[in-house]
């Protein structure tokens, strides 16, 4: 189950089948004759569906949440990691951003929360998050979103603020989650982290003709999704970028890192990479391991991608300064290696 209250695959209503089908009871026409039941029966109902809807508050942070979802990492284990991650959302992440965010929206999340109400009074969730109306609506809280944290960051005290708001938020999401080491080992949330944030609110609408999530991805999907992007301009160099660091971070394997640096030469990848190189260990074949992350490297790559790996491992030079054979002019206004520099543009 994610921090929304739902499981990834949507299974929350089948938990309420039977509830629906006990509430449709109330719903049916009765005789005439049967006034004064009817009657008496409508405080019942409305209490039932006060305690079916009494879930959908979290609602208006899901449509909101969707901008981020294809690029949100969901793995426990990195909870734990000390080290701030270049570019790395995780769903906890959000159970702190979005409350700090939404206070500072005035009456916005009111106003979508109230709409929402009004369409799931008839109609499915994923339906009605789907429509047009909602689909604007997320647009709004987006740009909100951007203004609140462009100004927070002209602003050290009320960003100071924001942040403390945030990781109380979090902190209080996350000691409901087994998290290796406790909540006690969770990097608060700091002004790299913001930086994260607005730079893939920024970049989000790159990754609608995606139609997947990152961490979802085989390594050899990743690569082919970023080689078509890059071939077709479809996404923006930098929208692209966040997106293949949240495919990296999933697998954890120095081997893909060295094939994203190729095929996305930007600061970015270029410092999830090296961090990932930098947190990994040797073994006596050569091959690179991350225990402490969990999982292993890819058995897929050919000889070339692990030639490739090696040659700039033993460098120590980034292989985006190597010659892969990619075009001379690599994109440009790549994200800051920190974790994205908001600056960026061509999200819109």
């Amino acid at each position: 189950m994610d921090t929304n209250g739902t499981n990834p695959n949507g299974a929350f209503f089948g938990r309420y089948a039977a509830f629906r089908r006990f509430l449709s009871c109330f719903e049916q026409s009765p005789d005439p004759s049967r006034t004064t039941e009817r009657s008496t029966t409508q405080p019942m109902r409305a209490m039932l569906l006060g305690l079916l809807t009494s879930r959908r508050r979290a609602h208006t942070r899901r449509l909101w949440a969707r901008w981020l979802e294809p690029v949100m990492l969901r793995d426990p284990a990195l909870l734990s990691i000390a080290d701030p991650l270049p570019g790395c959302i995780r769903v906890i992440d959000t159970a702190g951003w979005w409350p700090a965010l939404s206070r500072r929206m005035d009456d916005l999340p009111v106003t979508v929360q109230s709409r929402l109400d009004n369409r799931l009074a008839d109609g499915a969730l994923e339906r009605v998050l789907a429509s047009p109306e909602m689909v604007d609506w997320a647009e709004t809280l987006r740009e909100r979103s951007l203004a609140v944290l462009d100004a927070l960051r002209t602003d050290p005290g009320a960003l100071a603020l924001f942040l403390e708001e945030a990781n109380t938020h979090r902190m209080r999401a996350a000691s409901t989650l087994a998290i290796p080491g406790g909540v006690a080992v969770l990097r608060p949330l700091d002004g790299t982290d913001v930086d994260t944030l607005a730079a893939a609110l920024r970049l989000s609408d790159g990754w609608r003709t995606l139609g997947r999530r990152a961490p979802d991805m085989e390594i050899d999907e990743l690569l082919a999704c970023v080689r078509g992007a890059m071939a077709d301009g479809s996404v923006p160099p930098e929208a692209m970028a966040l997106f293949a660091v949240a495919g990296l971070y999933t697998h954890r394997d120095p081997l893909l890192g060295a094939a994203l640096r190729a095929l996305l030469p930007l600061p970015l990848v270029d410092a999830a990479a090296a961090w990932l190189t930098a947190h990994t260990e040797e073994t006596g074949d050569g091959i690179a391991e991350a225990p402490s992350l969990g999982g292993g490297p890819a058995q897929g790559f050919d000889r070339g991608l692990r030639d490739l790996f090696e040659a700039a491992r033993r460098s120590g030079y980034p292989l985006s300064s190597m010659d892969t054979g990619r075009p001379d002019h690599p994109p440009s206004g790549g994200m800051g290696a920190a974790g994205a520099s908001a600056g960026a543009s061509g999200g819109r």
